[in-house]
């Protein structure tokens, strides 16, 4: 919502000076903007009501992947070796991270490659989402707001009794880390 207010503020600027043809470059980026956060605000709605415990882990993380692959054009290793058992509570958890992880790659990351690995080590449920992309200060972003995804990662795991690492640095990539008892 931010940048669409900055956007339709230098649309005014634009139309107040006479150049309408600039105006309106700026005004069909802003629609563009507003339709996918729309989308994005219905996803997490239909996020939030629905029941959103696979079946099968595996293939819903396989289907997140490939999903993600197909929207971004970026190419996605995945290395699944998850435990025969998994409680349910633990597989949504896992599913929102691996999809919330691909989100912020395709949204912040201008990765190349990205790798998804869902595995059982130590009496744990363990997914990493790790990209090759731009990265950032993760100090920098520590209790700021606006980093919703992250902050909703971290209360996932606190609320199941896992924990969340998120590694990063600028110009070397990020990796979520994410694991979750199993008992």
């Amino acid at each position: 919502l931010a940048g669409l207010i900055l956007q339709l503020e230098a649309a005014d600027s634009h139309l107040a000076s006479g150049r309408s043809d600039r105006t309106q470059d700026i005004l069909q980026q802003a629609m563009a903007r507003a339709r996918a956060a729309l989308a994005d605000a219905r996803r997490a709605i239909g996020d939030l009501r629905e029941d959103s415990t696979p079946d099968d882990l595996s293939e819903a993380v396989r289907k997140e992947v490939n999903h993600f692959t197909t929207a971004t054009g970026i190419l996605c290793a995945l290395d699944l070796a998850p435990p025969a058992t998994i409680p349910a509570s633990a597989c949504e958890h896992a599913l929102r991270a691996v999809s919330e992880g691909l989100s912020n790659v395709a949204r912040h990351a201008q990765a190349r490659q990205a790798w998804v690995r869902v595995a059982g080590e130590d009496g744990a449920l363990e997914i990493v989402v790790r990209d090759d992309g731009r990265g950032f200060d993760t100090a920098a972003v520590n209790g700021t707001s606006g980093h919703y995804g992250i902050l909703g990662l971290r209360e996932r795991a606190r609320l199941a009794g896992g924990t969340l690492e998120v590694a990063s640095a600028p110009g070397a990539g990020t990796t979520l880390r994410l694991r979750l008892p199993l008992h």
